[in-house]
């Protein structure tokens, strides 16, 4: 027995079960049932270690525009902040506003050439939506409901700014395909979309991390200003660093100023008014106090 407690054991043991569990959900008797038992086992080891101002769904991210994503496998949103729409229940016909979605997920098994353009696509789509804004030199912090107001040169920009969009990550036990492949495979989906739009990571249970670097070989956020694939493992482990990246995103990254609820809940987006009759809010003749009512 241990006389004290060791987060990175804890988190060595998370990543143990996490494959242990990806192998078991193989047992599945349909490709649905398959990928339904994965996601399930995700979202329960993410929930529990990240911080409580995040929730872990299934379902769609929508805009105030009339904007849709496709399903995501996981939805990572701040708890508190912002109504979820679902139909009857169900999970996976669930509608989360994108100015409270942090991150999403896409859960493969094995990521071959169509697995790859299929997550590729759906992390695009996601980041794609729009965040209603009103002054881009307006925003806030994920989980706080205070907006702050900084200079121009600090102004919302989800374009250019990473911790100022969804982060879209992609989860596998593996890849079928070699290394190099892999790597080619991922840069050729990636480039149908405008840098921004790429998922910011990719993480094989077996096969360790793909990220974006630079000329100089560090580690970018996501793949603006790329110049290279990186493919390769961490002494500290895969799920340890996914869940330092995605705890990391939801401390520091930021949405806009506030969610506008009427733009969801409203039709018309606003409070306004397109018919009625005004009556009198007071009796036409003053009651005096401690008399008695007129006519009586």
């Amino acid at each position: 027995m241990d006389k004290t407690f060791s987060p990175h054991k804890f988190l060595d043991g998370l990543a143990e079960e996490l494959i242990f569990n990806f192998a078991r959900a193989g047992g599945g008797t349909t490709p649905g049932l398959v990928g339904s038992a994965r996601e399930h086992e995700v979202r329960n080891k993410l929930q529990s270690v990240l911080p409580t101002k995040v929730a872990v769904a299934t379902g769609c991210v929508i805009d105030s525009f009339g904007n849709t994503s496709n399903q995501c496998d996981l939805i990572l949103y701040e708890k508190d902040h912002c109504p979820v729409f679902s139909i009857n229940g169900d999970p996976a016909a669930t509608y989360i506003p994108c100015e409270s979605v942090i991150a999403v997920g896409e859960i493969k098994s094995s990521v071959g050439t169509s697995e790859i353009n299929d997550a590729v696509d759906k992390i695009a789509k996601v980041k794609s939506l729009r965040r209603y804004l009103n002054d881009p030199t307006c925003f806030r912090k994920y989980g706080s409901v205070m907006s702050m107001q900084g200079a121009p040169s600090e102004s919302f920009d989800p374009e250019h700014k990473p911790f100022d969009q969804i982060y879209g990550f992609i989860l596998c036990h593996g890849s079928s395909l070699a290394t190099a492949t892999l790597a080619e495979r991922y840069a050729t989906a990636c480039r149908r979309y405008p840098e921004h739009l790429s998922p910011n990571l990719t993480v094989s249970l077996k096969d360790g991390l793909v990220l974006f670097t630079n000329e100089m070989r560090q580690v970018l956020e996501n793949r603006l200003n790329a110049a290279h694939i990186f493919i390769g493992k961490t002494p500290d482990g895969e799920v340890p660093f996914l869940i330092n990246k995605l705890a990391t995103v939801a401390n520091i990254g930021r949405t806009t100023e506030d969610l506008p609820y009427a733009r969801y809940l409203l039709k018309s987006g606003s409070a306004a008014f397109s018919e009625g009759t005004f009556y009198p809010a007071a009796p036409t003749q003053p009651v005096a106090l401690g008399g008695a009512l007129p006519g009586v």
